[in-house]
């Protein structure tokens, strides 16, 4: 009889074990009523592009390290505000007349959604693995000098507990290469912009997809801004055959990183300016 017990609970614990790990294990994701605020690590950014639009996402985790830390996902009735020029809490504490407070609140006091980049941005609404962030996508009001976005954790209690905010970067326009250009990797061009922000930091993401279907992405540090880089064979496709023309795309972000809400524990704020051009290069 105790044998019999035995392998029952050797069996439950097995079965246990195998549905913990198709569910991430340890590793699952947590609700964030689990937390108090001093305890969850915020990483937000602020990405701005051609359009004008700003999104904004958060990720929460319960540590620094990427690889190590779980990932933390809107439990109880915890919400997640973004706004751009004005604090989420201003528009929480409005005292004009009902229908004034809920169009302003509708225009312009973002309820984050939610996505799962484990599985390439899917929607969800009930997590029980992958890697939960929560975004926001707004316009800032015509002839803004400047574009600041907030973001705010609301706790159980209609508590503000969260606000974080960063100024982004002044924006700007790739002028070389030129889209559509036709580019030889044997004289690679120089990358230009305008105007220059001594006061962030650059970065450039390269992919590429060759006639002979070789393909690869690539990320650059530029360091700070200077309005240029020279480019040199190892920004470029290197295709299996070397007289293979390939289709190319440029990301370049001007990055300027901030500080978060004291409440949490750790994190950043990234404000970031972002544009795009896509040409072909040749042998």
């Amino acid at each position: 009889m105790h044998a019999l017990m035995s392998l029952k609970s050797v069996l439950v614990s097995s079965l246990v074990a195998v549905l913990l790990a198709g569910c991430g294990g340890d590793s699952a994701p947590r609700p964030s009523d689990w937390y108090a605020t001093a305890n969850i690590h915020a990483f937000i950014k602020a990405v701005q592009d051609e359009s004008g639009s700003v999104t904004t996402t958060v990720q929460l985790r319960d540590g620094p390290n990427i690889a190590t830390a779980r990932y933390i996902y809107l439990g109880g009735s915890d919400t997640l505000y973004a706004t751009l020029d004005i604090a989420p809490r201003q528009y929480m504490n409005f005292s004009g007349d009902l229908f004034g407070n809920s169009l302003a609140t509708s225009q312009n006091l973002k309820v984050m959604s939610s996505r799962n980049l484990f599985t390439d941005h899917l929607l969800f609404t009930s997590v029980a693995a992958g890697q939960p962030e929560y975004f926001a996508v707004d316009t800032p009001a015509a002839g803004s000098p400047t574009v600041r976005a907030y973001v705010d954790l609301e706790r159980s209690g209609q508590v503000l507990a969260g606000e974080s905010s960063i100024e982004l970067p002044p924006a700007f326009q790739i002028t070389t290469p030129l889209a559509a250009a036709s580019v030889s990797r044997a004289s690679p061009p120089v990358l230009n912009w305008t105007p220059v922000d001594a006061t962030s930091n650059m970065q450039l993401d390269v992919a590429y997809l060759c006639e002979d279907d070789s393909s690869n992405t690539m990320s650059f540090d530029l360091g700070v801004d200077t309005g240029s880089v020279v480019l040199d064979a190892t920004h470029f496709p290197t295709p299996a055959n070397p007289s293979s023309t390939c289709q190319v795309a440029f990301k370049l972000q001007r990055v300027r990183t901030g500080s978060i809400s004291a409440n949490f524990a750790l994190g950043n704020f990234k404000g970031i300016q972002q544009r795009a051009v896509r040409f072909t290069t040749i042998q």
